[in-house]
């Protein structure tokens, strides 16, 4: 098979892959969780407070729990992605930035105060979009993804877009909790369309 071409897999991947897989689905479950926790806190806003700050209210432990199960499932999703994808330069820096994904939010439960609560949020804000921009080089490296490469961009791009209108809310005051909830939805959304496929069998010819 010539570099650049799409194997595609058979659909019955082993039920580990499968779950493995299915935890990069652990966005939804993160914010089903932190929405429902907010609402239930008295006092809590969702359009002033950041979900870091469920952290500091009562029964705050809730939402530690949140960050460290949304990280631990994000890193064993990237253990079924590295399965996904044949070895490169290009793949090893997809999972490595996947992990520091989880990582961060591992971090976010553990610290909830600043600066270190701070710079594991800035990890997990910083790695998404690499992470886009790294899968874009994937997709034009396999003739088949090509429609992703756009995809991939505008994601990313808007997730950076979406951050800095959060960064000026928070700065003015101005409904930073709002924006900041809207920051990773590009990202929860590319990222579901995409297990969606590799479940359905299709696989990656890694780039580089």
């Amino acid at each position: 098979m010539s570099k650049g071409q799409m194997i595609n897999m058979p659909a019955n991947k082993p039920l580990w892959q499968v779950v493995l897989l299915c935890c990069g689905f652990a966005g939804i479950l993160f914010t089903l969780i932190y929405t429902v926790f907010g609402f239930f806190t008295p006092g809590f806003n969702a359009f002033r407070d950041t979900i870091s700050g469920l952290e500091l209210v009562k029964n705050g432990w809730v939402q530690q729990g949140n960050f460290m199960l949304y990280g631990v499932l994000t890193i064993l999703f990237t253990i079924g992605l590295s399965k996904e994808l044949i070895k490169s330069a290009n793949a090893r820096y997809i999972v490595l930035f996947q992990l520091l994904i989880g990582t961060g939010l591992i971090g976010e439960a553990i610290f909830i105060h600043e600066p270190p609560h701070q710079i594991c949020d800035i990890i997990v804000y910083i790695s998404a979009p690499v992470v886009l921009f790294l899968f874009t080089w994937q997709f034009y490296k396999t003739n088949s993804w090509k429609g992703w490469i756009v995809y991939s961009l505008v994601a990313a791009f808007m997730m950076m877009a979406l951050k800095g209108l959060s960064m000026v809310a928070v700065a003015n005051h101005h409904w930073p909790g709002l924006f900041e909830r809207f920051v990773f939805l590009p990202y929860f959304f590319w990222l579901f369309v995409l297990i969606i496929k590799m479940l359905s069998g299709r696989r990656l010819v890694a780039a580089g």
